[in-house]
């Protein structure tokens, strides 16, 4: 199932807009973390030396791309949930799909940066790592 979202331009100066099409979350799922972990992307570019002798420091995108690390501890019938999610729904990474935040519990649009990792506890749980990606457009998407 797919769902279609307004992308709304960051900066009213240079509109962007149109729509995106975000995977949906199976409703078993809750999309809520137990684990969070966030990390920004570098913004600058360093020089190693220029004609004046000194270090050049220059910012590469104005833009946040915030990486995210999330895991969760599921019962075992969640486990096809999560093939679905990323597979089917989510492409493989190619569409983003929603998440809630633990600090908060809003949701936010990501995409899956890898395959999701599970381990099984016992026949009963399995814990699922994530890293997802949220590129600066989707802050605006509710």
């Amino acid at each position: 199932m797919t769902i279609v979202a307004r992308l709304e331009p960051q900066d009213p100066s240079r509109p962007v807009g149109g729509v995106i099409q975000i995977g949906a979350r199976p409703a078993t799922l809750d999309g809520c973390m137990q684990a969070w972990s966030e990390t920004y992307e570098q913004q600058t570019i360093r020089t190693n030396m220029e004609a004046s002798g000194y270090v050049k420091v220059r910012r590469r995108v104005t833009g946040k791309t915030t990486s995210i690390e999330a895991s969760a501890t599921l019962d075992s019938k969640h486990y096809d949930d999560i093939q679905k999610w990323f597979f089917e729904n989510s492409q493989a990474g190619v569409v983003p799909t929603r998440v809630k935040r633990p600090q908060d519990g809003k949701e936010i649009v990501v995409r899956f940066k890898e395959p999701p990792v599970i381990n099984f506890v016992d026949k009963n749980a399995f814990n699922v790592a994530f890293k997802f990606e949220q590129l600066p457009a989707w802050v605006t998407l509710a």
